[in-house]
């Protein structure tokens, strides 16, 4: 993650249901001149921030004999501070992913640790106020669910939508997701979620960067990461296996007041600076103090009890101006 990293995201037309013509529409940049506009918007050590999704556990696949099939997809929107919302490719564009089998109490493993999917990105521009994004995930119930297609009409919805000045975010999420769940027939599938989940600016931690956030339901757990790309730097992701013991350092000195996150998923693991990480609680977020800052700075171990996966994530303190 980086800002090369984000830019080409941003300028990739080769996303699930993005045809030419769409992209030239919604104004898709190439990815060097993508990262010259996120380089513009720089200001010292802040800068743009990614939204991804960093894992999904499913509590209930609702298919009773097999293992469900589960889609998703995604639609984010900028608030700003007059009351308006925006959206541009340069904040993200609708995204999706086709069917995936998985069963009840089991992570999706089409979700990579070390390469997320990006599902919106915030500028550094002090009009933004809140970033909102719908998320959907559904058990494929009917006819097979034709993702390329639904997210055409996805991006044909978002083309006909004001890029500014609109009021409220059902205005821009409203008639896309709408174009999306038609196409798919989506009254067929069981629903898992299907609703939206707002990032705020925020008065000390700038839209939260350098967590790991969630939205949970009785149906599913889904995990986002807000990634500073200019200063979060990532631990990982490691593969363990029963018994296994790492130790965990970032390629950056830690400092008071610096957010650490860490995420595990599989089996249970342990760590002697967090404790436990299990399937119910398989994250932590700490702002550090100085005797943590310290003491983590020689790293932290972490064990794993079975099969699992672990990843930590380092945001240095804002500076003091």
């Amino acid at each position: 993650m980086g800002i090369e990293e984000l830019a080409a995201k941003l300028a990739d037309r080769k996303r699930i249901g993005l045809t030419d013509e769409l992209a030239e529409t919604l104004q898709v940049l190439p990815a060097d001149t993508a990262r010259g506009r996120l380089l513009a918007t720089t200001e010292g050590t802040r800068g743009p921030l990614g939204i991804y999704l960093l894992s999904v556990y499913v509590v209930d696949d609702t298919d009773f004999w097999s293992d469900g099939e589960i889609y998703w997809w995604s639609i984010p929107v900028m608030t700003r501070a007059d009351g308006t919302v925006s959206w541009s490719a340069m904040t993200g564009l609708p995204a999706g992913a086709e069917p995936h089998d998985v069963g009840s109490h089991e992570w999706m493993t089409n979700f990579s640790l070390a390469d997320p999917p990006l599902i919106a990105a915030i500028p550094n521009d002090e009009d933004i106020t809140g970033c909102v994004i719908r998320l959907a995930f559904y058990d494929d119930d009917g006819a097979l669910a034709d993702l390329p297609k639904a997210m055409t009409a996805g991006y044909q919805a978002l083309s006909t939508c004001k890029s500014t000045g609109l009021k409220g975010p059902e205005q821009i999420i409203t008639p896309v997701r709408d174009a999306i769940y038609k196409s798919l027939r989506a009254e067929q599938d069981d629903i898992l979620i299907d609703e939206d989940i707002t990032i705020r600016r925020g008065e000390v931690t700038r839209f939260s960067a350098g967590f790991v956030g969630s939205v949970i339901n009785s149906m599913i757990r889904v995990y986002y990461l807000v990634n500073d790309e200019m200063t979060t730097v990532r631990s990982g992701p490691y593969m363990l296996r029963k018994g296994q013991t790492e130790v965990v350092r970032f390629d950056k000195e830690l400092a008071r007041g610096g957010r650490v996150s860490v995420f595990a998923r599989g089996a249970d693991v342990s760590t002697d600076a967090f404790g436990d990480l299990t399937t119910d609680v398989p994250l932590v977020n700490r702002v550090l103090d100085d005797r943590t800052a310290s003491s983590m700075s020689r790293g932290f171990t972490v064990t794993a009890k079975g099969p699992a996966k672990f990843v930590a994530f380092y945001t240095p303190p804002k500076p003091v101006t």
